[in-house]
């Protein structure tokens, strides 16, 4: 594995907490207040020009009883990996991780260019030192910060990098991303602030409506992709109609969510409604043999208001359980044959 890609893997673990080793933390003893009064400071430091955002709070997420049965089930197989991800970053993620976001665009043309910031307390030292057993990153000042863009094996690509904002603030992403969200959280202090994503026309509404409460969220304006998505896709043609989506989902003996999507003008908002509600309907003549899909498309429900279309889920977790149950022996009879 390259040198520069093991490091951004290895730091992208720290700071979603949800993926193979920081995700799969047991529940902290250290006690945490779960709910945080508000959206982190970390919110207002992302682009303007952000086409999604996303945020999770990790506390949350940690003391939900969704996830003390995964620790019931699967302790043991991650034990190992995260006492060695925390010896070597000194970041235990079921402690020191408060509050995830990241933010997201398209460019015309090219790739597209992203950044996660993780909120809570770190020992920076220790994350460096990590970084420099496994490659020699090039220390950069810029605006306050300590930038440390991640090189290739090569050394002729450095477009990654991580950036130390405070001790309770790191973020990870393209040099250009990072250098944005250090200028727009330097110039907060002056009177010269720069935009951010709340003045988007799109996304800061979304956001203003938003409960921090809430374990996952995100927020999107999905105008570009899908002006480029394939005609045969289920929604077909009215797909391009979709102006912004918006959802929430949490996770605790239930799952409980909402998605959003706003549409041109009412008339496009019935179209995906009546196709949303269709799928909905060959689902339910589909699970007329699964009981257990059955339940959980029972938890589902479609409702249009003017331009706007909402599908809100609700079904007990255990049912996610019993799904992937009945996939194994099917998957084992495939094989078989």
């Amino acid at each position: 594995m390259k040198h520069r890609k093991f490091v951004v893997t290895s730091t992208v673990v720290m700071f979603i907490l949800v993926g193979v080793v920081a995700g799969l933390a047991l529940y902290p003893s250290m006690v945490v207040n779960a709910s945080i009064p508000g959206l982190p400071e970390a919110v207002a430091y992302l682009p303007m020009d952000s086409q999604a955002v996303f945020g999770m709070n990790v506390q949350k997420f940690i003391a939900s009883p969704a996830y003390a049965t995964f620790e019931q089930k699967h302790g043991d197989q991650v034990g190992k990996d995260l006492a060695d991800f925390i010896a070597q970053t000194g970041v235990d993620p079921r402690k020191d991780i408060s509050y995830v976001v990241a933010s997201g665009r398209s460019l015309e043309g090219k790739k597209g260019t992203g950044v996660v910031i993780a909120q809570g307390n770190f020992n920076t030292a220790a994350i460096t030192t990590f970084i420099s057993t496994k490659t020699t990153p090039i220390k950069l000042d810029y605006n306050g910060a300590t930038v440390l863009i991640i090189p290739e094996a090569n050394g002729n690509t450095v477009d990654k990098g991580i950036a130390f904002l405070s001790e309770q603030e790191i973020a990870l992403g393209e040099i250009g991303t990072l250098k944005e969200v250090l200028d727009i959280k330097a110039s907060q202090a002056t009177a010269s602030k720069k935009s951010n994503v709340f003045d988007n026309p799109t996304l800061g509404p979304l956001l203003t409506q938003l409960n921090p409460d809430e374990m996952f969220w995100f927020a999107g304006d999905p105008t570009n992709v899908l002006a480029k998505a394939p005609a045969n896709t289920p929604l077909g043609g009215n797909i391009t109609a979709i102006t912004s989506v918006f959802g929430t989902l949490n996770v605790t003996t239930e799952v409980v969510g909402t998605i959003t999507v706003t549409a041109k003008d009412d008339v496009s908002a019935g179209k995906l409604a009546d196709i949303a509600k269709g799928l909905l309907a060959l689902g339910s003549l589909a699970s007329d043999q699964n009981p257990n899909l059955a339940e959980l498309l029972k938890g589902v429900m479609i409702q249009q208001s003017k331009n706007s279309v909402q599908v809100k889920v609700n079904f007990p977790i255990d049912l996610l359980d019993k799904l992937e149950q009945m996939k194994k022996p099917a998957a084992i009879s495939k094989k078989v044959a």
